[in-house]
Protein backbone atom coordinates (compact mmCIF):
# COMPACT_ATOMS: atom_id res chain seq x y z
CA UNK A 1 0.00 0.00 0.00
CA UNK A 2 1.65 3.17 -1.15
CA UNK A 3 0.40 6.38 0.79
CA UNK A 4 0.79 9.99 0.23
CA UNK A 5 0.74 12.68 3.46
CA UNK A 6 -0.94 15.70 2.49
CA UNK A 7 -0.12 19.11 4.32
CA UNK A 8 -0.94 22.71 4.03
CA UNK A 9 -0.76 26.26 6.00
CA UNK A 10 2.42 25.96 8.30
CA UNK A 11 2.32 29.95 7.97
CA UNK A 12 5.58 29.53 10.03
CA UNK A 13 5.21 27.50 12.71
CA UNK A 14 8.19 25.29 13.15
CA UNK A 15 7.68 23.02 15.79
CA UNK A 16 4.42 22.23 14.53
CA UNK A 17 5.95 21.46 11.59
CA UNK A 18 8.44 19.33 12.77
CA UNK A 19 6.25 17.10 14.45
CA UNK A 20 3.86 16.32 11.50
CA UNK A 21 7.11 15.55 9.31
CA UNK A 22 7.66 12.90 12.07
CA UNK A 23 4.51 11.64 12.21
CA UNK A 24 3.97 11.24 8.47
CA UNK A 25 7.63 9.51 8.48
CA UNK A 26 6.09 7.32 11.26
CA UNK A 27 2.85 6.67 8.91
CA UNK A 28 5.19 5.71 5.98
CA UNK A 29 4.17 7.86 3.65
CA UNK A 30 6.02 7.63 0.07
CA UNK A 31 5.33 11.55 -0.40
CA UNK A 32 4.58 14.43 1.39
CA UNK A 33 2.55 16.63 -0.71
CA UNK A 34 2.20 20.99 1.02
CA UNK A 35 -0.43 22.57 -0.49
CA UNK A 36 0.67 26.13 0.47
CA UNK A 37 1.81 28.97 2.87
CA UNK A 38 4.70 28.16 4.45
CA UNK A 39 5.02 31.86 5.54
CA UNK A 40 2.70 34.71 7.28
CA UNK A 41 1.85 34.79 10.95
CA UNK A 42 4.46 32.65 12.90
CA UNK A 43 7.89 33.48 13.26
CA UNK A 44 9.77 30.98 11.76
CA UNK A 45 9.44 31.46 7.64
CA UNK A 46 12.61 30.53 7.23
CA UNK A 47 13.43 27.53 9.06
CA UNK A 48 10.03 25.92 7.50
CA UNK A 49 11.51 27.08 4.15
CA UNK A 50 14.37 25.54 4.75
CA UNK A 51 12.91 22.57 6.43
CA UNK A 52 10.39 21.43 3.45
CA UNK A 53 13.21 22.30 0.71
CA UNK A 54 15.61 19.77 2.41
CA UNK A 55 13.68 17.01 1.98
CA UNK A 56 13.38 14.99 -1.39
CA UNK A 57 10.05 13.54 -0.67
CA UNK A 58 8.17 16.63 -0.46
CA UNK A 59 6.35 18.31 -3.00
CA UNK A 60 5.55 22.58 -2.32
CA UNK A 61 2.61 23.90 -3.92
CA UNK A 62 2.29 27.74 -3.71
CA UNK A 63 -0.18 29.47 -1.70
CA UNK A 64 -1.56 32.96 -1.42
CA UNK A 65 0.77 34.10 1.24
CA UNK A 66 3.60 32.65 -0.58
CA UNK A 67 3.18 34.21 -3.99
CA UNK A 68 2.79 37.87 -1.51
CA UNK A 69 6.21 36.83 -0.24
CA UNK A 70 7.56 36.09 -3.45
CA UNK A 71 6.32 39.09 -5.12
CA UNK A 72 6.47 41.94 -2.31
CA UNK A 73 3.29 41.83 -1.49
CA UNK A 74 1.72 44.00 1.10
CA UNK A 75 -1.84 44.40 0.08
CA UNK A 76 -3.79 42.96 2.89
CA UNK A 77 -6.60 41.37 1.43
CA UNK A 78 -10.31 42.56 2.63
CA UNK A 79 -10.98 38.93 4.10
CA UNK A 80 -7.83 38.77 6.33
CA UNK A 81 -6.82 39.41 9.42
CA UNK A 82 -3.12 39.99 8.56
CA UNK A 83 -1.54 43.37 9.29
CA UNK A 84 0.26 44.95 6.86
CA UNK A 85 2.56 45.87 9.32
CA UNK A 86 2.63 42.19 10.11
CA UNK A 87 3.27 40.94 6.44
CA UNK A 88 6.28 43.81 6.09
CA UNK A 89 7.76 42.66 9.06
CA UNK A 90 7.30 38.89 8.50
CA UNK A 91 8.40 38.92 5.20
CA UNK A 92 11.59 41.55 6.38
CA UNK A 93 12.80 38.69 8.31
CA UNK A 94 12.70 35.49 5.78
CA UNK A 95 15.29 34.56 4.02
CA UNK A 96 15.24 36.30 0.35
CA UNK A 97 16.84 33.32 -1.46
CA UNK A 98 13.38 31.49 -0.85
CA UNK A 99 11.45 33.82 -3.03
CA UNK A 100 12.75 32.16 -6.60
CA UNK A 101 12.00 28.50 -4.93
CA UNK A 102 8.07 30.19 -4.64
CA UNK A 103 7.98 31.06 -8.29
CA UNK A 104 9.09 27.75 -8.93
CA UNK A 105 6.60 26.40 -7.30
CA UNK A 106 3.42 24.71 -9.08
CA UNK A 107 -0.08 26.03 -8.66
CA UNK A 108 -1.41 22.77 -8.52
CA UNK A 109 0.03 18.91 -9.14
CA UNK A 110 -2.00 15.45 -9.83
CA UNK A 111 -1.32 11.74 -8.39
CA UNK A 112 -2.92 8.74 -9.99
CA UNK A 113 -4.63 6.81 -7.40
CA UNK A 114 -6.29 3.82 -7.44
CA UNK A 115 -7.21 4.43 -10.93
CA UNK A 116 -8.26 7.81 -10.41
CA UNK A 117 -7.02 11.17 -10.61
CA UNK A 118 -6.22 13.24 -7.42
CA UNK A 119 -5.34 17.09 -7.47
CA UNK A 120 -3.75 18.61 -4.71
CA UNK A 121 -3.63 22.57 -5.09
CA UNK A 122 -4.15 25.51 -2.30
CA UNK A 123 -7.20 26.38 -3.34
CA UNK A 124 -9.39 26.94 -5.97
CA UNK A 125 -8.42 28.70 -9.24
CA UNK A 126 -9.43 31.41 -11.58
CA UNK A 127 -9.96 29.40 -15.30
CA UNK A 128 -6.83 29.76 -17.68
CA UNK A 129 -4.10 30.99 -14.62
CA UNK A 130 -1.10 29.42 -15.84
CA UNK A 131 1.62 31.55 -12.99
CA UNK A 132 1.09 33.99 -10.04
CA UNK A 133 1.92 36.99 -11.78
CA UNK A 134 -1.65 37.58 -11.21
CA UNK A 135 -3.59 36.86 -8.42
CA UNK A 136 -4.76 33.09 -9.11
CA UNK A 137 -7.46 31.92 -6.57
CA UNK A 138 -11.56 32.16 -5.90
CA UNK A 139 -12.91 34.06 -3.11
CA UNK A 140 -12.33 31.81 -0.14
CA UNK A 141 -15.93 30.15 1.01
CA UNK A 142 -16.14 30.25 4.91
CA UNK A 143 -18.95 28.21 4.91
CA UNK A 144 -18.97 25.69 1.93
CA UNK A 145 -21.44 23.59 0.53
CA UNK A 146 -21.76 20.72 -2.08
CA UNK A 147 -22.75 23.10 -4.37
CA UNK A 148 -19.87 25.63 -4.27
CA UNK A 149 -17.39 23.37 -4.41
CA UNK A 150 -19.19 22.17 -7.45
CA UNK A 151 -19.38 24.95 -9.35
CA UNK A 152 -15.35 26.27 -8.26
CA UNK A 153 -13.92 22.78 -9.61
CA UNK A 154 -16.76 22.50 -12.31
CA UNK A 155 -13.81 22.87 -14.90
CA UNK A 156 -11.13 20.80 -13.05
CA UNK A 157 -10.61 17.42 -15.04
CA UNK A 158 -10.50 15.38 -11.73
CA UNK A 159 -11.40 12.55 -9.22
CA UNK A 160 -10.93 14.41 -6.00
CA UNK A 161 -9.08 17.17 -4.37
CA UNK A 162 -7.19 17.71 -1.86
CA UNK A 163 -7.02 21.58 -0.75
CA UNK A 164 -6.06 24.57 1.82
CA UNK A 165 -6.12 27.40 2.05
CA UNK A 166 -9.54 27.39 4.40
CA UNK A 167 -7.72 26.78 7.89
CA UNK A 168 -10.64 24.74 9.10
CA UNK A 169 -10.86 21.03 7.50
CA UNK A 170 -14.21 20.06 5.69
CA UNK A 171 -14.94 16.50 3.75
CA UNK A 172 -17.50 17.15 0.84
CA UNK A 173 -19.04 14.83 -1.25
CA UNK A 174 -20.69 16.26 -4.67
CA UNK A 175 -19.47 15.66 -8.02
CA UNK A 176 -16.00 15.63 -6.84
CA UNK A 177 -14.79 14.10 -3.65
CA UNK A 178 -13.26 17.67 -1.52
CA UNK A 179 -11.17 17.60 0.95
CA UNK A 180 -9.92 20.74 2.76
CA UNK A 181 -6.85 19.74 4.73
CA UNK A 182 -7.17 22.10 7.18
CA UNK A 183 -3.78 23.96 8.45
CA UNK A 184 -1.36 22.01 10.11
CA UNK A 185 -1.59 24.00 13.42
CA UNK A 186 -3.62 27.33 12.96
CA UNK A 187 -6.29 26.43 15.59
CA UNK A 188 -6.64 25.90 19.40
CA UNK A 189 -5.52 22.49 19.68
CA UNK A 190 -1.94 21.82 20.07
CA UNK A 191 -1.96 19.49 17.46
CA UNK A 192 -0.66 19.42 14.22
CA UNK A 193 -2.53 17.93 12.06
CA UNK A 194 -2.08 15.94 8.35
CA UNK A 195 -4.02 13.87 5.84
CA UNK A 196 -2.77 10.25 4.50
CA UNK A 197 -3.54 9.01 1.36
CA UNK A 198 -3.60 5.18 1.41
CA UNK A 199 -3.94 3.85 -2.57
CA UNK A 200 -3.09 1.03 -4.68
CA UNK A 201 -3.70 -0.07 -8.39
CA UNK A 202 -7.62 -0.26 -7.66
CA UNK A 203 -8.49 1.63 -5.04
CA UNK A 204 -7.49 4.59 -2.27
CA UNK A 205 -8.85 6.27 0.72
CA UNK A 206 -7.66 9.02 3.41
CA UNK A 207 -7.35 9.01 7.20
CA UNK A 208 -6.72 12.24 9.39
CA UNK A 209 -3.89 11.97 11.82
CA UNK A 210 -2.31 14.48 14.13
CA UNK A 211 0.35 14.63 16.35
CA UNK A 212 1.13 16.76 19.56
CA UNK A 213 3.43 19.43 19.53
CA UNK A 214 4.67 21.99 22.07
CA UNK A 215 3.22 25.43 21.04
CA UNK A 216 4.72 27.73 23.82
CA UNK A 217 7.70 29.18 22.29
CA UNK A 218 6.21 29.95 19.19
CA UNK A 219 3.31 31.49 20.88
CA UNK A 220 5.53 33.65 23.13
CA UNK A 221 7.41 34.53 19.58
CA UNK A 222 4.42 35.40 18.38
CA UNK A 223 2.95 37.70 20.31
CA UNK A 224 5.96 39.96 20.53
CA UNK A 225 6.17 39.94 17.12
CA UNK A 226 3.97 43.18 15.27
CA UNK A 227 0.21 43.06 15.63
CA UNK A 228 1.10 39.51 17.04
CA UNK A 229 -1.62 39.30 19.56
CA UNK A 230 -4.94 39.83 17.60
CA UNK A 231 -3.12 37.05 14.61
CA UNK A 232 -3.32 34.66 17.96
CA UNK A 233 -6.41 35.37 18.92
CA UNK A 234 -8.06 35.37 15.35
CA UNK A 235 -6.20 32.69 13.86
CA UNK A 236 -4.94 30.18 16.79
CA UNK A 237 -7.91 31.28 19.50
CA UNK A 238 -10.43 32.17 17.30
CA UNK A 239 -11.60 35.04 18.95
CA UNK A 240 -13.19 37.80 16.85
CA UNK A 241 -12.77 41.60 17.99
Amino acid sequence: MNKIGVITDIHGNLPALVAVLQLLDEQGCNEIIFCGDVVDMGPHGTACFELLCSRKDVTMIVGNHDRDFALDNLYVHPCSHVPKAHKEYVFANTDARFKQKVLQMPLFVTRQCGGQTLRFCHYAMLDGVADISSYPFLSLENFPTREIFDRQYKNVQCDAVFFGHKHEPCDIVGDKIYCCVGSVACHREQLAKAVVIEYDEHSWRYKRVSAPYDATEFTKQLLAMPCGKPIYDFYYLKITH
